[in-house]
């Protein structure tokens, strides 16, 4: 997790082989650099936001040391040297926690190797839980906006690259007539130019397009849709390709009904 206006100081910590914790001014963790990770034998979401005093408690408070109980994951503890900095970054009030672990019984560099590989393995799994969720939400999102709209993809020249089930069905056209082809294709002569102009010169310039398109079916039939043209970007900030959204409103048209974008 990167806080955007700890985020230098947070680059920094990256590299630092002693353990730092970060917390905000409700003594909520919000940083964990690797070497805490590692102290901690946990990831990162199972520390984050939770309360400081449920990770560390104080064993010892002198006037220059403080040492402390290091509550693992797994139910183990350590002790370790804390010191604890107040600090501000724009304004707001943090605490900032380097900590010197103390080790009553050394560990051999397998049982360390074994650790970290707990903890990254531990990472791992949590890290493919996230994704599975995420996967679930996209597909579920997808499944609804295919129930719902007539949904297509061309790369950065017009032709198509995907098409679904309703563009078919209101366009007349098998995927396999539509795939490869410049998405023109479904044109109707009645639409001005100028039009379509407007379309490239916004999607191109990285905007999204929407307006109302009269398209013409394979028999020549014409429907009617409010059109929403996205640009996909790549990582140099071009437009790579272009998903479109469009809903049929033929039956609003045919009916005389005044549609406004």
């Amino acid at each position: 997790m990167t806080i955007p206006s700890l985020k230098p100081v947070q680059n920094f910590f990256e590299q630092v082989y002693q353990p730092v914790l970060i917390a905000n001014e409700q003594n909520k963790l919000i940083y964990a650099n690797p070497a805490s990770l590692q102290l901690f034998n946990c990831t990162s979401s199972d520390l984050f936001q939770k309360p400081f005093s449920e990770a560390v408690s104080i064993a010892y408070d002198g006037d220059t040391e403080k040492r402390v109980v290091i509550r693992k994951l797994n139910g183990e503890t350590s002790i370790a040297n804390m010191l604890l900095t107040k600090v501000n970054y724009e304004g707001i009030p943090h605490s900032l926690i380097l900590l010197s672990p103390v080790e009553t019984v050394a560990l051999s560099i397998e049982e360390k190797m074994n650790m970290l590989i707990k903890t990254i393995h531990r990472d791992i799994a949590q890290r493919e839980l996230e994704m599975d969720k995420l996967s679930n939400e996209i597909e579920a999102r997808t499944k609804v906006l295919n129930a719902a709209a007539i949904v297509s993809e061309t790369d950065q020249f017009g032709t198509i690259t995907f098409v679904n089930d309703n563009f078919c069905r209101v366009a007349k056209y098998t995927k396999e007539e539509l795939i490869g082809k410049p998405h023109n294709i479904v044109r109707h002569p009645d639409m001005p130019k100028s039009v379509f102009k407007e379309m490239w010169d916004t999607i191109k310039s990285g905007k999204i397009f929407q307006g109302i398109v009269k398209n013409k079916a394979k028999d020549g039939t014409p429907y009617w849709v409010i059109a929403t043209v996205a640009p996909v970007i790549d990582t140099n900030g071009k437009p790579y390709k272009y998903i479109g959204v469009r809903i049929d409103i033929t039956e609003l048209i045919k009916r005389g009904a005044k549609i406004e974008m």
